[in-house]
């Protein structure tokens, strides 16, 4: 690792020789003090102290000068950019990045530079806002960070035991402060010049936190490593994402870190720990979901790697969702998505033509709609009246019997279970056949990036065309239902009711693309054909 360790004997003696300088020239102390009004991140590296007691373990200082590595400056920059422009930002980081520490430091910055200043600190739990000697809480953080202040820079008149009381810091020369909520109080503590949502997608009720602080601040920054794909904060991130208000923190942007710390990591953590914590993968945390995040990953454009074209039945599947929940349309043609898109506003007499034109636009053979609604008869009839003989229509009864309950899911095993007792309904079944799409594409897709020869057919894969519109909603909803079972021990797919209680959206596209495959056949039948599937330089030399 060819990171160096600052020289903090050198950085002691450089800011003990121009406090010296401060001390006796007031005019140089007041400009000094402007300057650093303007440019947070010199007075961190200036004055600023960390603590980290891992150094302890070398021999060295728990208690260390806060000297900016490059993406750490870059973030004061950034985050002062948000401030002066009175606008929300999202940061997406790796663990162990120092984000919290850089907002305290620039919110200790402000408020001893900048008159009226306001910050708030939220988190989900008020024992990491603040807890008298945890390091870990936020005001902790604050008060080690004010504590190592030369005193020529702390507000006349100011009295820790005073001032740097629980969950409070207040500035008595120009009435800046610093406060602290938690979990649904967030937000509710008056109004704010910047406020710092910590882990903020691990809070429970994220809605509520952002609607209080729409009304608090112009300035909300979220910072969080990711927990799942089916939260605010997830949203949020896709919204700003390739935009000045998102702000990532990788990693690799850490000096101290380099490829053989990483590797390290992969064999100390679990793979999830690993997925979510250091790479930043908003699946990550999806380890009991119903089709895993990378099987998902890997069927994209599979048929291009593979080498098979779409063929076989066209098929549209529609979920309408209940009232207030998204709508989802997925197209397939055989084993290829062509297409998934989902609708966000307006209610089922303007789902029912949406749905419709997209079945049409595709040529389907085949409009399959969520059956188990009540007004199923309704937009049956709605839709056959629409449809006239373009396609065929059929309703899918997720809640349903399962189908062939008392054939083996073994072929020729009859030590095997039954369907009937593998299932609890057709929903998680049609939602099985779906995952062991994706499974036989993820071994197929893995034996081709080997170099190895494929065997597979097409008809038992699963492919997603990177051309979908609604791509990134299709790879992250796919992969969000857990896979759980009943207390009899039967296979169930994760309720809408049950992923709403754990603050995740419901999953409109994945239930549209559970319906689209779960009917092979259209109104004429169509003849089956194998293939042997080999890599496509491969076949290329006549293999």
């Amino acid at each position: 690792m060819d990171y160096v360790s600052p020289n903090y004997s050198e950085i002691f003696a450089g800011r003990a020789d121009l406090l010296q300088k401060l001390r006796e020239d007031s005019d140089l102390l007041k400009a000094v003090k402007v300057h650093y009004a303007n440019n947070p991140a010199d007075f961190i590296c200036d004055w600023g102290m960390t603590y980290d007691p891992r150094k302890m373990i070398d021999g060295g200082l728990a208690n260390i000068p806060f000297i900016l590595w490059g993406r750490q400056r870059d973030y004061i920059e950034w985050l002062d950019g948000r401030f002066n422009k009175g606008e929300r930002g999202l940061v997406e980081k790796s663990r162990d990045c120092g984000v919290t520490w850089l907002s305290v430091g620039y919110a200790v910055t402000k408020w001893l530079f900048v008159d009226g200043f306001a910050a708030g600190f939220g988190s989900r739990k008020e024992q990491l806002v603040d807890k008298l000697g945890d390091p870990d809480s936020i005001f902790e953080k604050i008060r080690h960070f004010v504590g190592n202040l030369p005193d020529i820079f702390l507000p006349v008149g100011f009295s820790k035991k005073e001032h740097a009381t629980y969950m409070r810091l207040l500035n008595p020369a120009n009435g800046s402060s610093i406060t602290g909520e938690a979990g649904d109080n967030i937000g509710r503590g008056g109004r704010k010049s910047v406020y710092f949502v910590d882990e903020a997608a691990f809070i429970e009720h994220q809605e509520m936190v952002d609607a209080a602080l729409s009304q608090t601040t112009n300035c909300q920054i979220d910072i969080s490593t990711f927990n799942g794909n089916g939260n605010p904060f997830y949203v949020k991130q896709q919204r700003f994402a390739g935009t000045e208000r998102h702000f990532v923190f990788d990693w690799r942007d850490d000096p101290r870190k380099d490829e053989e710390w990483y590797q390290k990591q992969k064999e100390e953590q679990s793979e999830e720990t690993v997925a979510q914590e250091i790479d930043r993968d908003p699946n990550a945390s999806n380890t009991d979901a119903f089709i895993p995040a990378k099987w998902v990953a890997a069927a994209i454009d599979a048929h291009i790697k593979l080498g098979f074209e779409p063929s076989g039945v066209r098929t549209t599947g529609f979920d309408p969702a209940d009232t207030g929940d998204n709508k989802g349309v997925t197209n397939r043609h055989g084993s290829v998505i062509t297409d998934a898109e989902e609708l966000t506003k307006g209610d089922i007499t303007t789902a029912i033509p949406w749905a419709f034109s997209h079945a049409d636009q595709c040529k389907s053979d085949l409009l399959i709609f969520d059956g188990d609604g009540m007004g199923t008869p309704a937009m049956k009839m709605a839709l056959h009246g629409m449809a006239a003989e373009r396609f065929k229509i059929l309703p899918y009864y997720g809640g349903g019997e399962v189908r062939d309950k008392d054939k083996r899911i073994t072929p020729g095993d009859r030590e095997s279970r039954t369907n009937g007792d593998t299932y609890l309904n057709f929903r998680s079944q049609s939602a099985t056949w779906l995952r062991d799409r994706f499974k036989a594409t993820y071994d197929a897709i893995q034996r081709y990036e080997k170099g190895q020869l494929v065997n597979a057919n097409p008809d038992d894969l699963i492919s997603i065309s990177s051309k979908c519109k609604h791509l990134t909603q299709l790879q992250a909803e796919l992969s969000r239902p857990k896979r759980i079972w009943t207390k009899n021990g039967k296979i169930q797919v994760e309720s809408k009711k049950e992923m709403k209680s754990r603050g995740v959206s419901s999953p409109g596209l994945f239930d549209s693309t559970v319906i689209a495959f779960s009917e092979n056949t259209a109104a004429k039948k169509k003849r089956k054909i194998r293939y042997k599937i080999h890599r496509p330089r491969d076949r290329a030399m006549g293999y």
